[in-house]
């Protein structure tokens, strides 16, 4: 089977999804029945352990609706392997800076002869409802291999990074992205500095024809990232809808 996210993202759809920052297993089994197209697992800035993150994707998974995604907590084989045995259907790999490092990253995701992933988990296709044979054949097509742009030393190399052959997508990390900018940490960032790196991003995809993705902190700034040319955007955060509900909840309450 194909991955949906893939198909739609491929047509030119965007696909709209949810980050989740809580490490629960329990919350992620309750979003994935909303009709979301994936769920982000962050393993890289929340503390997500390795069996905690292999419940909240088989959580997600069960669930047959959106995608388990997992933004790793770095750029590694062993980070890599653990988020798709579990079954995820797609990884975000943080602070991809060159085209060297992207080519590590599909490597890493990809079987051969594509890349150099291991084969041996008995998870990874039951997301998919595959057995392992059958997971084995079609995995380099139906899984997600993506990088995180998020600095100005990436901003250089972004022509390079985007021609690595069977890159499937690249994310932008707003906040790191203007830090690195010497500008303040803001995911909707109004400077020019910053605006002119967005559309620095979006010319450079476009040319290599690479979807795009960027983290956004309300839907308004997921509808408009999406009519910049960004498809792959999350409506909401876990941790921000939690908080904010509970914020409205007690300013009506007075």
């Amino acid at each position: 089977m194909m991955n949906p996210v893939l198909q739609k993202i491929h047509q030119k759809q965007p696909v709209r999804g949810v980050w989740l920052g809580i490490p629960s297993p329990h919350s992620a089994r309750l979003l994935a029945r909303l009709p979301l197209d994936w769920l982000m697992i962050d393993a890289e800035h929340a503390p997500v352990d390795a069996g905690t993150l292999a419940q909240m994707v088989a959580a997600i998974a069960e669930a047959r609706g959106p995608l388990p995604f997992v933004r790793l907590a770095q750029a590694s084989p062993e980070a890599i392997k653990r988020a798709l045995d579990a079954g995820a259907s797609g990884i975000v790999a943080p602070m991809i800076n060159t085209a060297e490092e992207a080519a590590q990253v599909v490597s890493w995701a990809k079987f051969p002869p594509l890349g150099a992933r291991s084969f041996g988990s008995a998870y990874a296709g039951l997301a998919f409802g595959q057995s392992m044979p059958e997971y084995l054949k079609a995995a380099n097509e139906q899984t997600v291999a993506a990088v995180q742009i998020e600095s100005a030393a990436a901003l250089d190399n972004l022509d390079a990074i985007f021609s690595v052959p069977h890159l499937d997508m690249a994310f932008v990390g707003p906040v790191d992205l203007s830090i690195s900018l010497g500008l303040d940490p803001l995911p909707e960032n109004p400077h020019p500095r910053f605006a002119g790196a967005i559309e620095s991003i979006l010319d450079a995809a476009s040319r290599h024809g690479v979807p795009l993705g960027i983290y956004c902190s309300t839907p308004q700034a997921a509808r408009e990232r999406i009519r910049q040319g960004f498809l792959f955007v999350n409506v909401a955060s876990d941790i921000g809808a939690l908080l904010g509900g509970v914020r409205q909840g007690l300013e009506e309450s007075q």
